[in-house]
């Protein structure tokens, strides 16, 4: 008799055939799901993007809500069917092959799998990028709407896209009976098999018709003319939008990525694992290093750098000595303003560009316009970092090359620029030349880096600027190599890979000398970059933005080289994202030379942040004035403590990333501290303005594209938190000649 609790001999029998059952559906459905990997895994990443990746969700709220412009919208519905479609026709080419190695995919069983997986995978692709909409709803702090904020938009554009998947799954249920009905009326028609199971199974990719072979033809070219196009003229794709742009790029790499699993699989050839190997292999033993730091306008991301011409640039101090001799004469203490833009991608570019310009308009309109704008002309240097490099080069670009009509005020142009789509090139580049350059031996195509240099040039040069293409001395240097101190000196900060140092980028012969370091735990930039390196490649060295824009690689042409020769460079913000150190530190090579002069300076520092989850960190902006009306529309929030536990493997790394935070809020408080004050009489002491940003009623995004009514929200929190007549008033009476 069997045993309480035990199982009899038959239910055990009757479990070891369900769990082969089991094992069998398993292996069957494992079989069904090789050859349509690639859509497979393109579908994988992108749900793992949509759902973790803060960046790609700011995309989905510009795509879906923020961005007013119904082209790119409908842009957005094509390019998602296209892709879908793609993913469907690709799955269902590969199920018509037989392979050797999967005999499973002939089983009957699996008929209605092999029906309806390509379907599903198909419509999956608009459902996805609503799933990363709704997702960055909940995920980040959008406001609530306002008489600007079209809210509306939050509906009806996610059903567009919901009505996408939904016609697509119509689509392909009904398009057999559709074609069957058509072969009735016409005889030439052949008719369509009931089902896609019960279609002819075939050996070999040319044996499933003349239409799928021309289709992957086609495509194929098409991939190549897109490739060509994008190396060419990477910044044609402005204006298409992020989202569409990595939606083609999944359309042409499911088509012709299962192309090549298909010959590859009924070979029995592991053709996407040596494909990684030797991808793997070049990176490894850098063979198609194509990340090459542009040393001067003329020359390619893959090309080594060539010797370069006699230095022409001017010295640092003698632009500070011709800037103090004209500046200072009138004033018993001369006024200098200081600035630091921190990073944060495009929104601390746009965010950047409209506080400069607007406290440039706002004095000037004070002033009555007479004569030269009195902020740039005080304005000595700005050190920036990341985005906010971005638009302290497009600041002092426009003010070097101004309007030839002066109907575009200053903020109207740079508001202009920065609202180009600067992303979509960028990725096109990296889905097309750069991820055909990793299968190639040796360096033949420009990275994605030159496409958003490209781009931002482009830009810029529709604003009548072209120093975005020329040399970054050229804005500082006259005939004979004097010093020329007609706009502000830029400190465009950038790290080091293997040192973890800062890379100060500026526009003179090296500051640091064995009698003078200026800079600690830093690199003096000159003593590597050539003088003719272009403005644009020095914004990008300080703004390459983790995989967005990859780590460069700086070799010297110098004739003396320095040690090492050869440095690799990444984003500014590694090292500390607010670039008050080198602020702190031009601070100092300013006083010491004034010093010598006998000259007494009084710093106004500006400092603009651009993340809503910062505190503000100074008491009182300027003794002899209220705070910024923003200590109550934004309060800032004591600080705090992030709590939870880190587990052993996450903890280092989470370490290292606050650091950086910590080490940009450690280098503010040091410059708030360097700042001198005056007991007896406030307004003639050192002042420290803070321009920092709220959460809003608008979503302000992170990436390299915005909208053009994020720049409606930039202008609301700049006027509303800010009494700006009143703090220029301030700056006007610091800026006023005295004989005192």
């Amino acid at each position: 008799m069997p045993t309480a609790g035990r199982p009899t001999a038959r239910q055990r029998r009757h479990l070891r055939r369900h769990w082969r059952r089991m094992l069998g559906w398993t292996a069957l459905l494992l079989d069904h799901l090789k050859p349509v990997r690639v859509s497979l895994l393109v579908l994988a990443v992108g749900a793992g993007v949509a759902i973790g990746v803060d960046q790609a969700a700011e995309l989905f709220l510009i795509a879906l809500w923020t961005d007013p412009n119904p082209w790119r919208y409908l842009t957005l519905l094509v390019t998602s069917t296209l892709a879908g479609l793609s993913v469907w026709y690709a799955a269902r080419n590969a199920y018509r092959l037989r392979y050797p190695r999967w005999p499973a995919l002939q089983d009957e069983r699996a008929a209605p799998l092999r029906d309806w997986l390509p379907r599903l995978l198909g419509a999956a692709v608009p459902l996805l990028v609503c799933m990363g909409y709704v997702f960055a709803l909940a995920s980040l702090p959008h406001g609530t709407c306002g008489s600007t904020d079209p809210c509306e938009q939050r509906s009806w554009r996610a059903m567009g896209l919901l009505l996408v998947s939904a016609l697509m799954i119509i689509f392909f249920a009904t398009r057999r009976r559709m074609w069957s009905a058509l072969s009735r009326r016409n005889p030439s028609l052949a008719p369509p098999a009931p089902r896609p199971s019960a279609e002819k199974r075939v050996w070999r990719v040319r044996d499933l018709g003349v239409m799928p072979c021309v289709s992957y033809a086609v495509v194929v070219v098409l991939n190549i003319l897109a490739t060509l196009l994008i190396v060419l003229r990477p910044e044609a794709l402005d204006g298409i939008g992020p989202l569409a742009q990595l939606l083609i790029s999944a359309a042409f790499l499911c088509f012709s990525g299962s192309l090549l699993c298909m010959i590859g699989d009924r070979r029995g050839v592991p053709l996407l694992s040596a494909m990684l190997l030797v991808s793997a292999s070049l990176h490894w033993l850098h063979l198609n290093d194509n990340h090459m730091v542009r040393q001067y306008p003329g020359m390619s991301t893959h090309e080594h750098p060539m010797k370069p011409p006699p230095d022409s640039r001017p010295s640092f101090d003698a632009y500070a000595d011709a800037w103090l001799t004209d500046r200072c004469a009138g004033h018993q203490r001369c006024p200098v303003i200081l600035v630091a833009a921190e990073g944060g991608g495009i929104r601390g570019a746009a965010w950047t560009a409209v506080v400069l310009s607007r406290l440039t308009a706002t004095l000037d309109a004070q002033s009555h316009g007479s004569g030269e704008p009195q902020f740039p002309r005080y304005l000595f240097a700005a050190s920036g970092v990341s985005g906010g490099s971005l638009g302290l080069a497009t600041y002092v670009g426009m003010l070097a090359q101004p309007s030839p009509t002066n109907t575009v005020t200053l903020e109207g142009r740079a508001q202009e620029m920065l609202s180009h789509d600067f992303l979509a090139p960028t990725l096109a580049n990296a889905f097309f030349a750069d991820f055909t350059q990793r299968w190639l031996p040796g360096a033949w195509l420009n990275d994605r880096s030159r496409a958003l240099t490209r781009a931002w040039e482009s830009a810029a040069r529709k604003q009548g600027v072209t120093a975005f293409a020329d040399p970054f001395a050229a804005l500082y240097a006259q005939a004979g190599g004097t010093a020329a101190p007609t706009v502000p000196a830029l400190f465009l900060n950038s790290t080091t890979v293997n040192e973890g140092r800062r890379f100060i980028q500026h526009p003179f012969q090296p500051i640091a000398t064995p009698q003078r370091q200026p800079w600690t735990a830093g690199f003096d930039g000159s003593s590597w970059l050539d003088p003719r390196v272009p403005l644009s490649e020095v914004v990008l060295n300080s703004a390459r933005f983790t995989y967005v824009s990859p780590a460069g690689t700086l070799e010297t042409a110098q004739p003396n080289p320095p040690v090492p020769a050869r440095l690799q460079l990444v984003d500014g913000g590694y090292f500390e994202n607010s670039g008050t150190t080198t602020l702190l530190e031009v601070m100092r090579l300013l006083r010491a030379r004034a010093h010598q002069r006998n000259l007494a300076l009084r710093f106004i520092v500006i400092h603009i942040s651009n993340d809503p989850q910062m505190t503000d960190f100074v008491d009182r902006h300027d003794p002899a004035n209220p705070l910024p009306l923003y200590s109550t529309a934004c309060p800032p929030l004591p600080g705090t403590v992030r709590g939870g536990v880190r587990g052993e493997a996450i903890a280092p790394l989470d370490a290292l990333l606050a650091t950086r935070t910590a080490r940009g809020e450690y280098a503010r408080v040091q410059l708030l501290n360097a700042l001198k004050t005056n007991d007896a009489d406030p307004a003639q002491g050192d002042m420290l303005w803070h321009f920092r940003l709220c959460r809003g009623n608008y979503p302000i995004p992170l990436g390299w594209t915005i909208s053009t009514p994020v720049f409606t929200e930039l202008d609301r929190q700049l006027d509303q938190h800010y009494p700006l007549p009143a703090m220029v008033h301030a700056l006007q009476v610091q800026l006023a000649p005295d004989t005192r």
